[in-house]
């Protein structure tokens, strides 16, 4: 017979999830810390439990409340995939469970971000992964980057006097943060608040760390990464677009990889990507990866994105505007409005 909870301590959730082939970093509480602390999203999380008491499945969910991008449930905000874990029964129990909450909330709708075989649920498929298979012997990994692209760039930046180091300094994290708000602010979308940025990095601890590219002691560009189990996760990135000559992209990812490698991590995650972003999943193409199919599953009915259509004009008209704010009020709004776009 299984049972379901609301709650787990953590070292029986954490084992659970070390045994656990699909689990990710996202499935971990303190994933749920971040999000609960930064962003003050209400948790729904479900644990299926057999006769002993072992925990057996999990349904991480939160409720997004938005009038921007929709009142909905959502498994999980920020990740790329996220879906239940556990065998088939627990897991239709679980989701079961939550569709009463789903009715009970009214809310829009019910979004995991995974593929999932339960009746009422609609698949799309929007994004995509790219996952570089990394090995001990660092040669190995460095010949699947493409010669006239990557390899070349990560030389050049090497040549150019670039040099890449991880570091946890808040100096340092608060020098990146300004150059994620100068990226997206470019990008004309919002920007992740400093305060996720120093969640990330007080409640992860080891589990994730920060690249940062420097010329002449400057930080020109910088990459946190985060790791769990076997895999290490490219979460985000950002530059200075005065710099980009000098590659600091390719030169703190690659930096990124070769510890991996050489700490015993088997696979290197690039994160998702959208279908229409061209010029994006050819640059991941670039680093040997494999593409995966992104497939999330949405309770009734697929939503109408904000986002999803970069052609549609409410889209082009957000863009335009956040490139023409003041930074000064361009920070303020991404705090404001950040936490929607879970």
């Amino acid at each position: 017979m299984i049972e379901i909870v609301n709650e787990a301590e953590e070292d029986e959730w954490k084992k659970f999830l070390y045994g656990c082939d699909a689990a990710s970093i996202y499935h971990t509480p303190e994933w749920k810390k971040i999000l609960e602390e930064t962003f003050n999203y209400k948790a729904h999380y479900l644990f299926a439990k057999d006769d002993s008491g072992k925990i057996i499945g999990l349904l991480p969910l939160f409720h997004v409340k938005s009038k921007l991008t929709g009142n909905r449930l959502c498994s999980v905000p920020f990740s790329h995939i996220c879906g239940p874990l556990g065998d088939e029964s627990a897991v239709n129990f679980l989701i079961s469970e939550r569709i009463n909450l789903y009715e009970d909330l009214n809310v829009s709708y019910f979004e995991i971000r995974d593929r999932v075989d339960f009746d009422g649920f609609q698949r799309q498929n929007s994004f995509c992964m790219h996952i570089l298979e990394l090995s001990p012997n660092v040669e190995e990994v460095w010949k699947k980057l493409d010669k006239g692209s990557v390899r070349w760039a990560i030389k050049k930046s090497q040549k150019s006097g670039v040099s890449v180091d991880a570091t946890k300094d808040i100096g340092d994290l608060k020098e990146f943060y300004e150059l994620n708000c100068m990226t997206k602010k470019e990008i004309g979308v919002p920007c992740h608040p400093l305060k996720f940025f120093k969640n990330l990095f007080r409640l992860l601890g080891d589990h994730v760390s920060l690249y940062v590219a420097r010329c002449n002691s400057e930080i020109i560009g910088g990459g946190v990464v985060e790791y769990f189990k076997d895999s290490v996760l490219y979460g985000y990135g950002a530059a200075n677009s005065d710099y980009l000559k000098l590659h600091p992209y390719n030169a703190f990812m690659w930096k990124s990889i070769e510890d991996a490698c050489l700490k015993g991590y088997r696979y290197y995650d690039f994160g998702r990507t959208s279908y229409d972003n061209v010029g994006l999943i050819n640059f991941k193409k670039r680093w040997g990866t494999v593409e995966k199919k992104l497939y999330y599953s949405y309770y009734p009915k697929n939503p109408e994105s904000l986002t999803g259509n970069r052609d549609d004009f409410k889209y082009k008209f957000g863009t335009k505007m956040i490139r023409r704010m003041p930074m000064s009020i361009y920070k303020k709004f991404s705090d404001m409005v950040f936490g929607s776009f879970g």
